[in-house]
């Protein structure tokens, strides 16, 4: 698979892209990167094309097309986040002849891969998937929004997903529509990708103009608390190797919340394997430690479920387990208050208690405060806010 280095300078009218604010402080840092190149396999033509005529000139081409056979792996160009994933029923189902394409963050900057395959292999169906099961599960998982949502870590070089010809391309043959994009989300401004698939090197210069540690999360009434746990060294970004993203709207997952004890508690590396479903993953270290310290529980008897968004009533039973410590009193309820309605015979509904009676943890229906919506999954900002009550109470 060849690997080329891009270069790019993120120029200062990059600085439109982020939000001034009067306290922000600014610095300038470099990064380079070697990139992927996003077909991995047998391509074909001059893909010069950006900014090409199209739909009469009505508007601009604003990627490259790669030719290539149907089926053909499709790999992250870098390091980064999918964030975005189009052309799925909510049940991840392929929408029958759906355009088939998803979006990684890179921190700064973003790669899009468009005109996945749609069609069962060997025909022209409409109704086969183009992107790799797991991240669509994580799309799934994250409440199937149109844009952003998702938050699937991938390697430069990991395959996700196919060469196809869904969208409009039905008729212009099977290619990768490939774009590089100054920015993030959906504002993102695309650059022509062609120099930088066909030379040197690749170096991203980033002017910081946000306040705290993160670009994203600046007027979050969690925003402190992110940045508190930040200073403590037991949250990062969202989107590594660049962290300068926290992604607060985003669902914490099982795996996250693990490395989150394991980062604060500094627990050591645990001698046992206790799970299968979390090989692979980078928190499959972290799950091992809080199983070994008696913190850690399955979403089944024989599974961890590292991706799946974690519920509240989940979040309370590890808060407990994690930070009573040899003080099984630490968080007590000593009058048997029930303080909600909603979790009754829940399994968890002792630790949320405990959790409510020593101020950790609120009511989900604010003022009134009487239910807890134990099913609910946390987003990462509240998973901040939570954290540093049960550290401090």
């Amino acid at each position: 698979m060849p690997r080329l280095s891009l270069r790019f300078v993120l120029a200062t009218t990059a600085i439109i892209f982020l939000a001034l604010t009067a306290q922000a402080q600014e610095s300038n840092e470099q990064s380079t990167y070697d990139l992927v190149f996003p077909v991995a396999g047998k391509y074909w033509g001059d893909f010069n094309n950006f900014g090409q005529c199209r739909d009469g000139c009505s508007r601009r081409h604003e990627g490259v097309d790669i030719m290539a056979d149907k089926m053909t792996p499709v790999v992250a160009a870098a390091d980064g986040i999918v964030t975005t994933v189009r052309g799925f029923n909510t049940d991840g189902t392929p929408i029958p002849g759906g355009h088939q394409w998803l979006v990684i963050e890179h921190g700064g900057w973003q790669t899009r891969y468009l005109h996945l395959n749609n069609d069962t292999p060997g025909t022209d169906d409409g109704l086969g998937k183009g992107i790799v099961d797991a991240i669509v599960s994580a799309w799934i998982a994250s409440g199937a929004k149109q844009w952003g949502g998702v938050a699937y870590p991938v390697k430069a070089g990991d395959v996700i997903g196919y060469v196809g010809d869904s969208g409009n391309a039905e008729d212009a043959g099977s290619h990768l529509h490939f774009e590089l994009r100054v920015g993030e989300g959906s504002g993102a401004v695309a650059i022509d990708p062609y120099p930088y698939l066909t030379s040197g090197n690749f170096t991203l210069t980033n002017t910081k103009t946000w306040n705290g540690h993160f670009s994203d999360d600046d007027g979050n009434i969690h925003e402190a608390s992110i940045d508190e746990l930040a200073d403590r060294g037991i949250t990062r970004g969202c989107n590594p190797p660049e962290n300068t993203r926290y992604c607060p709207t985003h669902h914490m997952t099982r795996g996250q919340v693990a490395a989150f004890i394991v980062r604060t508690l500094k627990l050591p590396a645990a001698s046992t394997d206790y799970f299968s479903d979390d090989d692979g993953s980078v928190f499959n270290g972290d799950i091992n430690a809080l199983m070994e310290a008696g913190i850690g529980f399955g979403c089944t008897d024989t599974a961890f479920c590292p991706d799946r968004p974690l519920r509240r009533d989940e979040m309370a039973q590890m808060l407990v387990n994690a930070f009573s410590g040899d003080d099984p009193d630490r968080y007590a309820n000593p009058d048997g208050t029930d303080f909600f309605s909603d979790d009754d015979g829940n399994r968890f509904e002792e630790a949320i208690n405990r959790l409510m009676a020593a101020d950790v943890t609120r009511g989900c229906n604010p003022p009134a405060n009487d239910q807890y919506c134990p099913d609910r999954p946390l987003n990462r900002a509240e998973m901040a806010s939570f954290f540093l009550r049960a550290l401090r109470n």
